[in-house]
């Protein structure tokens, strides 16, 4: 199918008890064997022992408080400032300090923490994220991907795969909205929005090292000067490694053809990430610019042919962006906002292999693909406050998006390819309104209502209507509810390799119920959601000859979440999800996904320098297509151990784990491609990685 921000310490906890320590152990023995269960047990021995001299620290209940309301605001949901509880619809705020604790190593890495959201892989190692049961496929584009503000989707396959690589080094926070986004973000803004924000305002040096020859090296530089209200900060990075799962059989081996196969080997998983962020501040004025390039190997190979173990970087994706933008206060209730953007994207392939020798020629073929689009932009975002309880937004997007090249070639290959593979003429106009009202009837209430209206001149017309109320009851209790609807506009590729003549957009309406209860040291959430998507836009697989709009889908499901802190050294993270994705006209299931869903996380801080954490992610069977007719993909489980140690200000700072501790089985579901008319499978899905260590140490100063 394919042939193509200043850092917050965290609060001083001391000590804790033994018996709850023997408590914990106890929860996770099952999921370990015999040798991990010592492992564990002597790391979390040691570094009681290690502390058991320590004082009782110094902790500051008010001051938690106000870092944890600090941390948990966002423009998200609305575009102006507010706590994530009391916005429309429901939000998530990952920190990346307690990212870094939870042992997460990318911003991909990191999504899966939250409730209702998984990882997904493409064969050439595209990195997929499906929200509440969508996002399976080939260039799914499903969730709307942002870096501190800026849309980074390309118009290609509505994909960002160098966001979802970016290390977690280099994150202050990332903020996820849950179900549709479209009436504030636009395009892509479908099954969810998350927004990755970097880190500024800070000073330090830092070094990573994994297995694979998983190595890195960053730095982040900041400078000030109040009196003049200027700031400027750097922050740089470059990872690289080589990578790979054990593979027994791939495609070749289930045709017959195992004697041209390279399995059993090993994926080409190597991988190169560099990125520089530069930010510069002046008064009101904002300049910042991004440099990002992420080259990858090509994984399990683009027809399920297991590449070489050459450690070939046969994916190259460059990104740039540039944003100028003004903040202006035109009166006391009157404020503008102002951003012009510019995002060049280059997705290239350097020597992808495509076929083993034999199979259509004496030689391997192979394929070189060049792929550059611009996009220029600019935003105006109006904020008008004419009475206490009114405040309305009045927002103007245009973009514009041209295709620059779009060539190939194939080397070795038995016939004649033309040199383009996509319409290098099609360009795309886009013209988006927003007009929004969050009306206060009174101090414990919010009414949002919220408008968008977008015109493509390749895809015609969109309305994202959204009408949400936050009910806070009393100190502790939140009711919200939300009714939205998403849009997904097909994208360049889908649309030069429809199997039908018009190719119409996707949408998708929710309704969201929530529910909040905080107490002062633990808080519960509650989510209902029903969501109807309409002629949703995916690859056919039965006729296997393009891109068509499929049959109707319904999504049900509940989101459970808990945080708790036992006494002031161990913090509790938890949720829980279940989704129902079916097509209502066959009653079958949405391929791709799990209906069950979930995360426990167990923090231990005996000492204000120490942290020690056990993050278990729970995946559910996932389903196939129904035309595969092949066994759902098993469930699995994943524990993941991590100790810190960092100085409270500035200083050394260290964290070292073990990813899948007990080295469980994991797999991926396949995407289905095809050649001849046989069907080209890897036949449990794609293997991932199994125990791993790896070790982030950096010094702020």
């Amino acid at each position: 199918m394919d042939i193509l921000g200043q850092a917050i310490t965290p609060p001083s906890w001391p000590p804790f008890s033994k018996p709850l320590t023997v408590r914990l152990m106890r929860a996770f023995l099952p999921y370990l064997g015999p040798a991990r269960i010592l492992l564990t047990g002597a790391l979390f021995l040691a570094l009681s022992q290690a502390v058991s001299g320590a004082t009782e620290s110094t902790a500051d209940p008010e001051r938690d408080d106000l870092l944890t309301l600090l941390e948990g605001e966002t423009r998200l949901a609305t575009k102006s400032g507010m706590n994530a509880d009391f916005v429309p619809g429901i939000v998530t705020i990952l920190t990346g300090e307690d990212l870094l604790t939870r042992g997460a190593r990318t911003v991909w890495d990191s999504i899966s923490l939250v409730p209702g959201m998984s990882q997904g892989l493409e064969m050439t190692g595209e990195r997929l994220i499906l929200s509440r049961g969508v996002g399976h496929g080939y260039a799914s584009g499903n969730v709307k991907l942002m870096l501190d503000g800026v849309s980074m989707n390309s118009s290609l396959t509505a994909t960002a795969n160098v966001v979802l690589n970016i290390p977690i080094e280099q994150v202050e926070r990332i903020e996820v909205i849950r179900g549709p986004g479209s009436s504030v973000h636009g395009e892509y803004a479908y099954a969810g929005v998350v927004n990755v924000i970097t880190r500024q305002h800070e000073r330090r040096v830092h070094l990573q090292a994994g297995e694979a020859a998983d190595h890195g090296l960053g730095t982040i530089w900041s400078w000030s000067d109040p009196k003049r209200d200027l700031s400027l900060s750097m922050n740089l990075m470059g990872l690289e490694g080589e990578g790979g799962v054990d593979v027994d059989q791939d495609a070749l081996s289930l045709i017959g053809e195992s004697a041209l196969s390279n399995a059993p080997g090993e994926s080409n998983e190597a991988h190169r990430y560099q990125a520089a962020f530069g930010t510069l501040r002046w008064r009101d004025v904002l300049v910042d610019l991004k440099l990002l390039q992420d080259d990858y190997g090509d994984h399990f190979g683009i027809n399920h042919f297991l590449p070489p173990s050459d450690h070939n970087l046969a994916s190259r994706h460059r990104v740039m962006t540039a944003r100028v933008g003004r903040d202006l206060r035109l009166s006391e209730g009157l404020e503008a906002r102002i951003r012009l953007d510019l995002l060049r994207q280059e997705r290239d392939r350097d020597r992808l292999y495509v076929f083993p020798a034999s199979y259509l020629a004496d030689t391997p073929i192979y394929m070189n693909q060049e792929y550059q689009e611009t996009r220029y932009g600019g935003s105006a975002d109006v904020f008008w406050r004419p009475t206490p309880e009114h405040e309305w937004l009045f927002g103007l997007e245009l973009s514009q998006v041209e295709i620059d090249q779009a060539s190939w070639d194939w080397s070795g290959f038995p016939a004649e390819i033309p040199e383009n593979w996509l319409d290098t003429e099609h360009d795309r106009t886009i013209v988006g309104l927003v007009a929004q009202d969050q009306y206060r009837p009174r101090e414990s209430v919010t009414l949002t209502g919220t408008l968008r209206y977008d015109d493509y001149s390749d895809a015609g017309s969109m309305l994202s209507p959204r009408a949400a109320a936050v009910w806070r009851i009393d100190e502790t209790n939140i009711l919200k509810f939300q009714y939205a609807r998403a849009f997904r506009p097909p994208t360049f590729y889908e649309l030069e390799y429809a199997a039908e003549a018009s190719l119409e957009a996707s949408e998708i309406a929710t309704y969201e119920l929530g529910y909040i209860l905080a107490k002062p040291r633990w808080d519960a959430r509650l989510t209902l959601f029903h969501s109807d998507l309409t002629e949703p836009i995916l690859f056919d697989e039965e006729e296997e000859d393009g891109y068509v709009n499929g049959q109707d889908a319904r999504l049900r499901g509940v989101e459970l979440e808990y945080g708790h802190r036992l006494g002031a050294s161990l913090k509790v993270d938890a949720n829980l999800s279940y989704v129902d994705a079916t097509y209502p006209a066959t009653d079958t299931t949405l391929s791709g996904g799990a209906r069950l869903l979930g995360n426990l996380a167990l923090t231990w801080r005996p000492h204000e320098r120490w942290t020690a954490a056990l993050q278990f992610r729970y995946v559910g069977e996932r389903h196939r297509a129904e035309s595969q007719q092949r066994e759902d993909l098993e469930a699995y489980g994943l524990l993941d151990l991590t100790l810190g140690y960092r100085t409270p200000v500035k200083g050394l700072y260290l964290n070292a784990g073990i990813k899948n501790l007990a080295d469980s089985q994991v797999h991926y579901p396949d995407i289905i491609t095809s050649y001849g008319g046989v069907d080209l499978i890897y036949p449990d899905g794609y293997p991932r990685l199994g125990r791993r260590w790896w070790l982030s140490v950096g010094y702020a100063f």
